[in-house]
């Protein structure tokens, strides 16, 4: 793809040569002494871009940075240490070593090059367990030693509090509306004009953590459907929680024929109810809360929050096709295993998880709640990379912001088409109708603004989680106790926060 477009690129910038070149009087020129000595009019061929490959497009956006280069000064980043045994590992989404034949550790190390090359910096990315609360320690002490730095975004009120950053929306050189900033976030987590933790395609973790559904296709023959029908319901918008319930309830197959429903039979549909549960009022486009002109407002209770959890009760404890599992993550190791039609995965289990499974599957979006629901709409794992300016960076924001802008568009042109490619719409997946769900999975990334302020929302983001878990399906009354605290202490410890 990258010849196809260099040859591309190579025949637009000779197309002006090449037609004065023919600048020839035609048989009945009748002065061909002044024609030849007048220049014709050059209009350049058009580019066709509905013919090109995703790649190739991508390539055509300009990032529309200062041409201006740093004398090799040394660009520093601090990002969150190793987690989640050592599979998660935050520093590559920055800097890797070297180029090892993955084609995702490749992309990044090229990306580094050609930015380095282009403005003549080096990248460096250091690591700390807690760097959110670093980064305060830096800012009162005036260092500039970290020009960014990235922090899980359920903790990102913490560098927020102690006014350690720089507001986004006021920062030259970053322009919030090209296609690597994330809009649905960034616009949801403006508070009084002010953004402080952007998510943008540098954090790839805001993509690779991205839930989707998971599917097995023989499996899923097996109950006689076809994924084509799947693909049909999405497109048409009837993808919703209904049918999907009702898909689901017929699938289960005692496996080891034993008499008891257990973790070793197989289900239409699983999970241990932590991170995934987060997903559903998202997915339903019930927000917990917004930025409004007169700060946060708490959007949590309302009669379809009600509904929602009646109906995922109902789902979770009185549906056979669904198996609640005891760990973390152990949905992942039973779709592997072929335990389960449907999974709710991170797009990470694509690349890290699922290199050995033997069924081929596919991916579809979260269901609607309902056909009226606009789109599909989805969450992360709380524990996806946001990024903040240290407030210390001020005095040299031209240096910080050009080099933010230009890795986070070179990450949407070179790094993430090759997690799409490698992960999601290829290597992984025997169906060709894979990359437009992926697509549409995308577009819905709605993250939650409440997940931000967990802390000062008394947990507000894993009420829900804890009531599923529970079995409880009271959350009025679980709401209620929590109240108070929210709709009157918790804006002002926000609104504090932003200045206003």
């Amino acid at each position: 793809m990258k010849k196809a477009l260099a040859l591309l690129l190579a025949a637009l910038m000779i197309a002006p040569t090449l037609l004065a070149c023919s600048n020839n009087p035609a048989s009945g020129d009748k002065d061909p002494a002044s024609a030849s000595n007048v220049p014709a009019a050059v209009t350049a061929e058009p580019v066709d871009e509905e013919n090109m490959t995703d790649y190739e497009r991508r390539q055509l956006i300009p990032d529309n940075l200062p041409e201006t280069t740093f004398n090799g000064r040394t660009f520093r980043v601090l990002t969150t240490a190793d987690g989640y045994d050592g599979r998660i590992i935050k520093k590559d989404e920055i800097v890797v070593d070297d180029l090892n034949g993955d084609a995702c550790n490749d992309a990044v190390y090229n990306r580094n090059v050609l930015i380095e090359d282009r403005f003549a910096v080096k990248i460096e990315c250091d690591t700390d367990p807690d760097p959110q609360s670093y980064i305060n320690t830096v800012v009162t002490a005036g260092s500039d030693d970290y020009q960014l730095v990235g922090f899980y975004n359920y903790l990102a009120a913490t560098p927020i509090s102690a006014h350690s950053l720089l507001n986004w929306r006021e920062v030259p050189n970053i322009d919030l509306s090209q296609p690597w900033h994330n809009q649905l976030m960034n616009d949801n987590c403006t508070i009084y004009g002010k953004l402080y933790a952007i998510c943008s395609d540098l954090a790839i973790t805001s993509m690779t953590y991205t839930y989707a559904y998971f599917f097995n296709l023989p499996l899923l023959e097996d109950y006689g459907y076809q994924s084509s029908a799947l693909y049909d319901k999405v497109k048409a918008g009837e993808w919703t929680i209904d049918y999907f319930i009702e898909l689901i309830t017929p699938m289960y197959q005692d496996k080891n024929g034993d008499g008891k429903k257990d973790a070793n039979d197989i289900y239409g549909f699983g999970y241990q109810l932590t991170n995934p549960t987060d997903v559903w009022l998202s997915a339903f486009d019930q927000p917990m809360a917004q930025a409004s002109d007169e700060g946060i407002v708490i959007t949590f209770m309302t009669d379809k929050t009600v509904a929602i959890m009646e109906k995922m009760i109902m789902l979770h404890y009185q549906n056979p096709g669904f198996h609640k599992y005891q760990n973390q993550y152990d949905e992942e190791t039973y779709f592997l295993n072929a335990k389960l039609v449907f999974a709710p995965l991170r797009f990470y289990t694509a690349y890290n998880v699922l290199r050995t499974m033997e069924d081929p599957y596919s991916i579809l979006p979260w269901p609607k709640w309902d056909e009226n629901q606009a789109k599909y709409y989805t969450n992360a794992d709380d524990k996806f990379t946001a990024f903040g300016l240290p407030l210390t960076v001020y005095g040299d924001i031209d240096f910080a912001s050009i080099i933010y802008e230009a890795l986070c568009a070179e990450s949407y042109k070179k790094v993430y088409p090759m997690y799409y490619d490698t992960a999601l719409k290829g290597k992984y997946s025997s169906e060709p109708e894979t990359a437009e769900m992926v697509d549409i999975i995308m577009e819905g990334r709605a993250f939650d603004l409440a997940f931000e302020f967990s802390g000062a929302l008394n947990d507000l983001p894993y009420l829900f989680r804890k009531q599923l878990d529970a079995n409880n399906i009271n959350i009025a009354s679980a709401y209620k106790k929590i109240e108070k605290a929210l709709t009157k202490n918790a804006p002002k410890q926000i609104n504090k926060m932003y200045g206003d």
